[in-house]
């Protein structure tokens, strides 16, 4: 079976455009198939429309995106199933998943292609919402799922519970649910934990909450986690990963549990997860000179 590659590019830089363009040829003079996400099938002025994101990691494997840790994250949050292989490179700041750079692009994609490619395995997140017995919105995640009130609004009043056994009420801008990939982002930014990308446990972190007994926890990846909002007048929130979100009623029931399925990012080989954290966010580093 022929193998198609995806391709899904972030707008608004020409550097990602010539690297998008020399791609495709690279692929063409291989008759190589490629499919392309729709926004990217537009700036590229392809005459084919291109596809969604659900429907092109069902399609390709492995699927390429160029640009930042958001843009591989805002595809690969749509793996059902089996997961295709990412190869994300990295044009944005952090490129905390986004490991590959620009020049090793083509020699990653010709070692994923063969099945030579080192990948690191990441699990997800999934989130339903419960509205009067309905679900009216469901979504998984990569990174995280975070309730939290608006701008504006009051501190709400939310009820934690896991696994049918009451846990806290909790009162706070809001309360995020990470994965450990999503350790080091909003969740660390609050407080949270640093997880180790190989586990398999889920980190509750409230967004400054107003006492100080509510610490951050880190559940097994087996739990099932509910959370109530039982009564509140202004907007909250259930966002997910930073890019999808929806606005909450009182008496919803937000649930949140390990997904089925993982996904599969290409890895450096030469450098480890340590060296990333240290190299990004000077972790460990001692703040005095040698």
């Amino acid at each position: 079976m022929t193998k198609r590659v995806g391709l899904v590019i972030r707008p608004g830089n020409q550097k990602i455009v010539d690297c998008a363009e020399q791609l495709l040829a690279w692929c063409s003079a291989r008759n190589i198939p490629v499919d392309t996400e729709k926004q990217t099938a537009h700036i590229l002025q392809l005459t084919e429309p291109g596809f969604s994101a659900k429907e092109l990691v069902e399609r390709a494997d492995p699927i390429v995106t160029l640009g930042g840790d958001g843009t591989l994250i805002g595809v690969a949050r749509y793996v059902r199933g089996s997961s295709p292989v990412f190869v994300g490179v990295n044009f944005g700041n952090l490129g905390f998943l986004t490991e590959v750079r620009p020049d090793e692009l083509m020699k990653s994609l010709e070692d994923a292609l063969a099945g030579k490619v080192s990948c690191a395995e990441r699990v997800l997140l999934h989130v339903v919402v419960e509205r009067d017995g309905k679900n009216v919105f469901e979504s998984q995640a990569v990174n995280d799922i975070v309730v939290q009130k608006g701008a504006r609004a009051p501190l709400p009043e939310l009820d934690l519970g896991v696994n049918g056994q009451d846990v806290a009420r909790i009162r706070a801008d809001g309360i995020i649910f990470a994965t450990p990939t999503g350790s080091t982002a909003y969740s660390l930014a609050a407080g949270g934990s640093i997880a180790h990308p190989s586990l398999s446990v889920i980190l509750v972190t409230p967004v400054c909450p107003h006492s100080l007994t509510n610490r951050p926890l880190i559940l097994p990846g087996s739990a099932r986690i509910e959370l109530e909002l039982p009564k509140f007048h202004d907007e909250v929130l259930v966002t997910v990963d930073g890019q999808v979100s929806e606005s909450l009623q009182p008496g919803d029931k937000v649930k949140v549990s390990q997904a089925k399925q993982a996904v599969r990012f290409v890895i450096s080989e030469d450098k480890s997860y340590f060296d990333i954290l240290r190299t990004k966010l000077n972790w460990g580093v001692p703040n005095r000179p040698d």
